[in-house]
């Protein structure tokens, strides 16, 4: 099974942890085991993590079997999505996306807005609010396998 190991540097200005290439990485992965350890060196404050992993994993509840591996784990990680941002704005899911119009995402894979735009169901206040995360949840799937 492969595996990665990554180091993470706390950021002072920020004061976080810079966690963006680990979080891109994990993106299009089912990790199967982690492991993370604090360390110092010389004054500074990092993480240590290991990642084992599966490049794919299949989502629960697709609606088309004729999707490989790797789109219905985009599919999910775009329910995720969708889930989280309902959560934050107290809505239903569907009112954020219908799962067919994930599915139009996944098949498509707009990868600037203006192809975004493209997709029916997504209108111009839809584009306008959520197309750059859309954008960038599939830049960083694409990009991070």
């Amino acid at each position: 099974m492969p595996f990665r190991i990554f180091t993470i540097a706390f950021d002072h200005a920020k004061e976080v942890f810079i966690e963006e290439e680990l979080n891109m990485f994990c993106l299009n992965k089912k990790i199967s085991a982690h492991k993370a350890e604090f360390f110092m060196s010389n004054g500074k404050a990092y993480w240590t993590v290991f990642i084992e992993y599966d490049p794919v994993l299949s989502p629960a509840g697709i609606e088309a079997v004729a999707l490989n591996e790797a789109d219905k784990l985009l599919y999910d990680r775009l329910r995720q999505w969708r889930e989280a941002r309902a959560k934050e704005q107290g809505v239903p899911v569907f009112i954020i996306s219908t799962n067919r119009l994930l599915m139009d995402i996944v098949t498509n894979k707009p990868m600037t807005i203006e192809s975004l735009k493209d997709i029916k169901g997504l209108g111009r206040k839809k584009v306008e609010r959520y197309g750059t995360e859309i954008i960038e949840l599939l830049k960083g799937f694409t990009e991070g396998s």
